[in-house]
């Protein structure tokens, strides 16, 4: 029974997906569970700390997560390793007998082979097979059942006694001499120092959970990384360029011209007051700051004037808001330069290659020679009109960079369980994330969010009363940022406790799947290698290529250009349909399932949750948001 070390050879999305070290994984060809003990690996040249600003902002909800590494992380030393080949060893390591019950239990796959898969009590030769329950425990450990001897006769011939199969609670190890109960399945957890009782089957998704991050890895143009301030004055600057607060064209700057920029917001609040008092400038705060502006926008005007713009939800309950503005900083950055490319003229000679190149739909629906080529474009933006899509752009070398940073076990609550770090293969006294950059084609669309509003006030999740005007689409986005709590969607196995960030989730994310869906038939890729990022907080969906061998597909751009008009139909129509409606349109967890929105998990943020094809189409519960017309 020689499976030590046995190779396992999957694409990287997929190796990062399901078979991240510490992980269990069944090994078909042999009929086996196995852990993933090592991977062959090469190292990878990346930002350490636009990683390490991304992994603070999720680790804040983990008991542990303000204590070493993950409190360190400012100073830590990231390693990221890119995997090239998973090996793995059978785990776990009890194996019972299909003809006796007879129990063989070693410390290590190695001690297992001289069994031969044959049972060793006297006169028996029975096959041999996993006791394919292991015990886990939310410090992150992972413990083979281990069976208690018995006092008079040892281990000579340990018993697994079933009890009522269905009940696992009755199960138990006994003696096959004396036939004297030894002990219950459970283990000990030396490192806790108490008895772990969380008997979970091999294959349940309770054994692990890795802690997956995707970071749109855009370079920053003309700045060292270490100079933009990540934080609160970054995110600011972001907001700010988000609701045309600021004129990047105009002034002729960029994001990080701004970011760099040394005057303070003290500075330029001296100045005002020097300049026109400072009653005045305290009274009309927002119109001083607007003077102080102009056409040379520092990071000190930018900062003071969007803080009295924008409260993100977590500032407005006075908690710990390093996550949130870690997720709204990646969502607002990855939408500005995936569509609007770069601010402050053309682009630079030292742009890198991993800068995406933006199409707007409008280069190709307004160019009457495409039109004449192609005259189903010209349904192009009344089928984006139907789902509620105002603006769409086509991506070029969209930058991906697939991390997993982490791994816990036994429970999805962030607050119940222990973040473990991955050992470092070397040895070494650093952080291990492992990851994949993966060079990509996308297509980014923009939601209506005036639609969202009203579907909202229709639907009784928002008083009207409350409700931005739904013609201004600055105060629309002012309106997410305010009220969009990003940081509650960034644990997929944790609900989502806001009642309008839940139902606001949901609906992006619904409209994500029905797309997702659809897409492979009208673009020739494969299901499984279109995936979704989702930027609720724009709104925004984006759908790319997981580019399996690094290198364009192609397929994406034939959609956008060609292939939008049967892509939109066929979305309205899968979503309005299930094989298995009424039951599943009629779900109380939602109308969600294999047979209508759920994807293979490698392409969904969310692990299939936070699903409801009712609110696109309607039902009981809901009024269709397709159907809303502005």
């Amino acid at each position: 029974m020689s499976y030590e070390n046995a190779e396992m050879e999957r694409g990287v999305a997929q190796v990062l997906a399901n078979f991240v070290p510490g992980d269990l994984f069944d090994y078909a060809r042999y009929g086996i569970t196995m852990m993933v003990d090592e991977w062959q690996h090469q190292e990878m040249d990346v930002d350490q700390r636009r990683i390490a600003n991304h992994v603070q902002g999720r680790v804040s909800s983990f008991p542990n997560g303000n204590r070493p590494p993950w409190s360190e992380l400012d100073d830590a030393q990231i390693d990221v390793f890119r995997p090239q080949k998973v090996y793995g060893e059978i785990f776990p390591t009890t194996l019972v007998c299909k003809r006796c019950d007879h129990v063989e239990y070693r410390n290590t796959s190695k001690g297992l082979q001289y069994t031969n898969g044959r049972c060793t009590r006297s006169g028996c030769n029975g096959d041999l097979q996993q006791v394919s329950f292991v015990a886990t425990h939310d410090c992150g450990e992972v413990f083979t059942l281990k069976p208690s001897g018995c006092g008079a006769h040892d281990h000579q011939d340990i018993r697994l006694n079933r009890g009522v199969p269905e009940d696992m609670r009755t199960w138990s190890f006994e003696c096959g001499i004396c036939h004297q109960r030894t002990g219950d399945l459970s283990a000990y957890c030396d490192r806790c120092d108490e008895w772990v009782q969380s008997i979970q089957p091999t294959n349940a998704g309770s054994v692990f959970y890795p802690q997956r991050e995707v970071i749109v890895d855009i370079p920053h143009v003309d700045v060292d990384e270490d100079a933009i301030p990540y934080g609160e004055e970054w995110t600011r600057i972001l907001m700010a360029a988000h609701l045309d607060d600021v004129d990047l064209e105009e002034s002729g700057v960029t994001l990080e011209d701004i970011a760099t920029s040394t005057q303070s917001e003290e500075d330029v609040l001296e100045d005002l007051y020097e300049q026109f008092g400072r009653e005045w400038v305290e009274e009309n705060k927002e119109q001083a700051l607007q003077i102080a502006m102009g056409n040379s926008p520092t990071k000190g005007t930018v900062v003071a004037q969007n803080r009295d713009r924008v409260e993100l939800p977590a500032e407005h309950r006075g908690e710990d808001v390093g996550s949130a503005y870690t997720v709204v900083a990646h969502e607002l950055f990855t939408f500005l330069r995936s569509t609007r490319g770069y601010e402050g003229g053309s682009m630079r000679e030292n742009v890198e290659d991993r800068h995406p190149t933006p199409r707007p739909l409008s280069t190709f629906v307004d160019d009457d020679e495409f039109v004449e080529k192609y005259p189903q474009s010209k349904l192009y933006r009344e089928k984006l009109d139907r789902v509620n899509v105002t603006d769409a752009w086509i991506v070029d070398n969209f930058p991906l960079l697939n991390t997993v940073f982490g791994y816990t076990r036994d429970s999805p609550d962030a607050s119940e369980t222990t973040l473990r770090a991955f050992d470092h293969p070397w040895g070494l006294d650093a952080l291990t994330v492992w990851g994949d950059r993966s060079p990509s084609e996308a297509i980014v669309l923009e939601l209506d969010r005036g639609a969202i509003v009203e579907w909202l006030v229709e639907n009784d999740y928002l008083d009207s009363s409350e409700a931005p005007d739904t013609d201004d689409d600055t105060e629309l986005k002012r309106w997410f940022l305010n009220n969009f709590d990003a940081t509650q969607t960034q644990n997929p196995f944790a609900p989502i406790e806001d009642e309008l960030t839940n139902i606001v989730y949901r609906l992006v994310h619904s409209s994500s799947h029905a797309l997702m869906n659809t897409a492979s038939e009208q673009c020739g890729l494969d299901t499984d290698s279109i995936s979704e990022l989702l930027l609720p907080t724009v709104p925004a969906i984006v759908l790319y290529a997981q580019s399996m061998e690094h290198f364009a597909l192609g397929g994406m751009f034939t959609l956008f250009k060609t292939r939008l008009h049967p892509w939109i139909d066929d979305a309205v129509d899968h979503a309005s349909q299930c094989i298995y409606d009424p039951a599943c349109l009629e779900d109380d967890e939602g109308a969600a399932c294999h047979a209508c929105l759920h994807v293979s998990e490698f392409t969904c943020e969310y692990y299939n949750g936070a699903l409801d094809r009712e609110l696109l189409v309607g039902g009981d519960e809901h009024t269709p948001f397709w159907d809303v017309q502005r």
